[in-house]
């Protein structure tokens, strides 16, 4: 049972021109008539409060405190009042769907002074049995067997003050416990506070090599850190696998405690003033990735990553309204806090000397940082029912969000020497271009409506919103102590450095490898050497991404009969980026609708929408005034791999710039069967197709129905069911990198090979494989058109080497409920099923790609490509659960609730397959600890006695 009172008179969120609504309609009653519609309005709503709980983060305070065992927050010990709030049996919403009876009102206890209240306590006890441990069962829930208070509230109302007190609470000592109150006067104050906690499990299935998981320091229970010879990878590797198979699993989860307060005062009948404070506190672990050395990394092993963080929110803010006008006002400010800045994780890979480093036997991760959002806005609406019944909103936003999180060095050992150059000090933040992060992204919002009805059957409405991001943040990578530019990977085990290029011919004889050096960090000093670097592809500068949107729109509905109504809209949505593919993209969208309300068996609405997206000139690869490519001439050297100057396929397209067409078609169906019989069917179609010849490409398609039955038999007995079923295709088309060496002539012969000498081989002749073409020789006027663009006869992009991913992803849903009352008892069942399917299938040329020698395959190269085949097993999640909860009256202010649930879950992976018989299926240390999701069953069994007086 929820509270009885509704909230004072406004919320900051309520429609702009509404926010005196509650006031409104209770101006001029006596206090304890306010009392009475407020609790009969609530208790009408409160039939709509069974959805689950909320785990997610919100601003401000929550709107409810609840968990599995109280979706509501209180489950209430009342019975259905068969005569509603006045209404006639099978009552319905102007949509056609049949309102649910009420929970009876309970009459108030009297204290002296004119005090009434009510209270209720549920407690008993829960039995769990069966794979109560299995992380997907516990992911949002704490559920252990044994005794437990299950929900409280006392309700507290003075009706000749208008005063008011709530207090509730919920599983205390538990890990889903939640605690509120609230407190104030109608029409004139309130105070707000509530706690609520939540456990997120990840795995329960991990196996944990670790001591300290959640603090900042993980040290090895078993294994040696940072192992040297006479160990090797191999026998590492080993070694890490057998410790893997001997560590117990262990569960990595993260508790979310959150508290707040918010208080409302009203000044006279127009003025709301408003302030929250909330606070959060997320702690725990979940896994992460760690790798070693150079690239994208060597080997790879999952650790606990440790998660304390802190995030504080402050709002404030007021409300006005007078007469046709109303002035919402809000600023706010959101603190994220991480109390441990970074981690040091003991590594137990075998990692190679690297840069002056002989081993590596901790980990360093800069964590999360600590940030900062501030955002003020304001909202204005203005009628004028003269003027066509007009009416204006507008909306002004401001936010922004900054990190000046201090930098960790690049490595944490001393003496590293990158290139040959001592004395960079790469265990210190000397080594960095700046200690801080100085990241700030501003963004501005303006919101324009304006509404009118020039005709009694016409609404014309048009909108303009303006956003724009402004990203201030940049970084270097250089050492300025040394002047190298670059920087050190995974610890120091990699690096990512630029210098002149060493290829004989590109660069003057006798170009130090330090030439760059000398510029110290002065990028337009290096470039004006005028020498050309070793890669194109080493990342220097930060992107500063930013963007403006407008989107306009003009919209009309024309009310065509008594009950009918059509409507059009059209928008067109322009995007202005900075260092993208595309400088602008628009769409254009046109949308449809009909609405009839006029049978009597129910309603009818339907919409189509159209849109249409283009652009400017797709450049692929805008990036190179951020990369080392920009600090010189390009390569000119025969024997030069320029592969790196050459970043993407430039007939790839990003799908959220790509060209696309896009169709919309939704229809819904509210039929009343009978008085006491009504059907609801919906149904989706949602057509995309992008133009694009890779990436996303050809149709994207998602169908969705959705089917709800609900028979409201009597004010005992009501029946509902549903189903919704939705499946959906994408598919892509990528191409695998091949080779751009100047100088070099490629051949392509008939079954997708690709080779630089053009003679066929015995085997390719007795195949009847033939050269079919040739790039042409590789040189420095035509590398860039050449190499760039996929082609039958490019060297890097022969479209021979394409492959396609499809995937089709199938989900249903369907459920049963009864609720049946006997007088003394009732019972509500409820049967659900949920099952979704994802099929993942692909195609690509084996010769091509070198995995079969051409025209020879041999055996082994044969079993390969079996085990390959053309798709991955399809991954599964099903969940079935029954639910039964009874209710017996043992007394007019006693009752008991006995609880039944039986729930079914199993997740088929393939990327787990193996996993937990062996942990590391190949010889490069790459380990998994984590095992994966397991299917389980668990059956609930509940004895709770709720009192109620």
């Amino acid at each position: 049972m929820a509270t009885y009172h509704a909230m004072p008179p406004a919320a900051p969120r309520r429609a702009l021109c509404r926010s005196h609504a509650h006031t409104a309609a209770t101006r001029g009653l006596p206090p304890a008539a306010v009392a009475t519609a407020i609790a009969a309005a609530v208790a009408a709503a409160l039939a709509a409060l069974a959805g689950p709980a909320r785990a997610d983060s919100g601003t401000g305070a929550d709107t409810t405190i609840a968990n599995p065992l109280n979706p509501a927050g209180v489950t209430p010990a009342r019975p259905r009042d068969p005569d509603g709030l006045g209404e006639a049996q099978h009552a319905r919403t102007p949509t056609g769907r049949l309102i649910p009876s009420p929970f009876a009102l309970r009459d108030p206890n009297r204290m002296e002074g004119g005090w009434t209240y009510r209270s209720q306590i549920e407690f008993g006890g829960i039995k769990l049995g069966g794979d109560r441990d299995a992380a997907k069962f516990n992911e949002y829930r704490s559920w252990d067997s044994g005794f437990l208070l299950t929900n409280a509230v006392v309700e507290l109302d003075h009706a000749a003050t208008g005063r008011y007190l709530t207090l509730t609470a919920g599983s205390p000592g538990r890990g889903d416990q939640f605690f509120g109150l609230t407190a104030g006067r109608y029409s004139d104050w309130r105070v707000r506070l509530f706690y609520n906690e939540s456990d997120h499990v990840f795995t329960s299935t991990y196996r944990n090599l670790w001591a300290g998981t959640g603090g900042p320091r993980l040290t090895l229970t078993t294994l040696p850190a940072g192992p040297v010879a006479p160990a090797t990878a191999a026998t590492t590797d080993a070694a890490i696998g057998a410790a893997a198979l001997a560590t117990p699993y262990s569960t990595l989860s993260v508790q979310r405690r959150k508290g707040g307060v918010r208080l409302e005062k009203t000044l006279g009948e127009q003025t709301l003033l408003f302030a929250s404070l909330g606070s959060e506190n997320r702690q725990g672990a979940r896994p992460f990735g760690l790798v070693s050395g150079g690239g994208g990394g060597t080997g790879g092993i999952e650790i606990p990553e440790t998660v304390d963080y802190d995030t504080h929110e402050v709002i404030a803010g007021a409300q006005w309204h007078s007469g046709h006008t109303s002035v919402n006002l809000e600023v706010s400010a959101s603190l994220f806090r991480n109390n441990d800045g970074t981690m040091i994780v003991d590594n137990p890979m075998f990692v190679a000397a690297a840069n002056g480093i002989t081993r590596f036997p901790q980990a360093v991760f800069d964590l999360a940082p600590d940030n900062e959002l501030y955002n003020a806005k304001v909202e204005l609406a203005h009628a004028i029912p003269d003027l066509h019944r007009a009416r204006f909103t507008a909306l002004f936003s401001t936010s922004s969000s900054r990190q000046n999180d201090p930098l960790i060095p690049q490595t944490p050992y001393a003496g590293a020497v990158v290139n040959g150059v001592a004395g960079g000090a790469w265990d210190t933040t000397a080594s960095l271009s700046k200690t801080h992060a100085g990241a700030r992204i501003d963004t501005r919002l303006i919101d324009l409506g304006a509404t009118l009805s020039p005709l009694a059957s016409l609404d014309v409405k048009a909108k303009l919103r303006l956003y724009e991001t402004d990203n201030d943040t940049e970084y270097l990578a250089c050492n300025p102590l040394t002047g190298q530019l670059g920087r050190l990977t995974n610890d120091g085990s990699g690096a990512a450095f630029v210098v002149p290029n060493v290829t004989a011919g590109n660069n003057p004889a006798g170009t130090p490898a330090t030439a760059y050096d000398a510029a110290m960090c002065n990028l337009a000093a290096a470039r004006a050497l005028g020498l050309v670097p070793s890669a194109g592809n080493v990342n220097l500068l930060t992107m500063p991404w930013d963007y403006s949107q407008r989107n306009a729109s003009v919209g009309a509905e024309w009310r065509v009969s008594r009950g009918r109504t059509a409507s059009a809209t059209v928008e067109r949505e322009e995007f202005e980026r900075s260092h993208r593919e595309r400088n602008e993209t628009w769409e254009n969208r046109i949308k449809l609708g009909y609405v009839d309300r006029s049978p009597t068996w129910g309603t009818l609405r339907a919409s189509l929408e159209h849109g249409q997206r283009r652009g400017s000139t797709y450049v692929s690869d805008p990036y190179d005034e951020f990369k080392s490519g920009s600090l010189g001439p390009q390569p000119t050297a025969v024997g030069t791999n320029v592969t790196s100057w050459i970043h993407i396929n430039d007939l790839h397209r990003k799908f959220d710039l790509a060209d696309r067409d896009s169709t919309v078609l939704n229809l819904r169906l509210n039929h009343a069967l009978t008085d006491a019989v009504d059907v609801a069917v919906a149904l989706q179609r949602a057509d995309r197709k992008y133009l694009s010849q890779y990436g996303r490409s050809g149709r994207e398609r998602r169908d969705s129905l959705n089917l709800d039955v609900n028979w409201q038999a009597s004010p005992e007995l009501a029946v509902y069911g549903y189903l919704s079923q939705q499946e959906s295709r994408m598919a892509q088309v990528g191409l695998q990198q091949n080779a751009c060496v100047l100088g070099t002539n490629y051949f392509f012969y008939s079954d997708g090979s690709v080779n630089t000498t053009g003679t066929l081989t015995p085997a390719q002749m007795a195949a009847g494989i033939t050269v079919v073409g040739s790039s042409g020789v590789v040189t420095a006027a035509n590398f860039t058109s050449l190499c760039s663009t996929a082609g039958p006869t490019s060297p890097l992009y022969p479209t021979s080497r394409a492959w396609t991913a499809n995937q089709l992803d199938r989900n249903r849903a369907a459920g049963l409920g009864v609720r049946r009352d006997f007088g003394k008892w009732s019972v509500d069942t409820h049967v659900q099923h949920v099952r979704g399917r994802t099929s993942l299938g692909y195609t690509f040329n084996a010769a091509a790609l070198g995995l079969v020698t051409s025209g020879a395959p041999t055996a082994a190269q044969l079993t390969t490509l079996a085990l390959i085949g053309n798709g991955m097993p399809d991954m599964l999640f099903e969940q079935n659960s029954l639910d039964v909860s009874t209710v017996v009256k043992l007394t007019k202010q006693v009752g008991l609730r006995l609880l039944l649930r039986h729930e079914r879950g199993q997740i088929r992976d393939w990327h787990y397959d193996g996993v937990a018989a062996n942990p590391s299926p190949a010889a490069n240390q790459q380990t998994y600890l984590d095992a994966g999701p397991q299917k389980y069953t668990v059956n609930l069994l509940g004895a709770l006695l709720q009192v109620t007086w």
